[in-house]
């Protein structure tokens, strides 16, 4: 039984975000994610948007802290599926997502901030 995990990664690509994306969705218990794909400007919407998906299909995730700090290829569509996928799991009731220095623009960092209007939340922190 695996309820939290924490991981760092500093040289995947949108192509090896798919391995872990199938590693990620086998953490069935997992309630609390805590991910960093700081600096890494391999990373693109693409990739985002795998990880998303991944992290609808947790179940019991209550926690989310993704850091995505100086990921420059990601922009608004990234950034607007992380709000979809937030929004949607409603098991999320506290979250963190760092999208300073990324691609995303103010009017994506508005997109994601409303959120908040969907329903309540624990903490729901936008870094930008």
């Amino acid at each position: 039984y695996l309820d939290s995990y924490h991981e760092v990664y500093y040289s995947i690509t949108d192509r090896t975000m798919k391995s872990m994306c199938t590693m990620l969705r086998s953490l069935l218990t997992v309630s609390h994610l805590d991910l960093s794909l700081y600096g890494n400007d391999e990373i693109t919407d693409v990739g985002v948007i795998d990880l998303m998906d991944a992290i609808q299909s947790l179940q019991h995730l209550s926690r989310l802290n993704l850091n995505l700090y100086c990921c420059r290829k990601v922009t608004d569509v990234g950034g607007e599926k992380v709000g979809d996928i937030v929004r949607a799991r409603t098991s999320l009731i506290d979250v963190e997502v760092d999208v300073t220095e990324t691609g995303i623009s103010s009017g994506g960092v508005a997109n994601l901030e409303s959120v908040r209007n969907t329903r309540s939340f624990h903490q729901l922190k936008i870094v930008w």
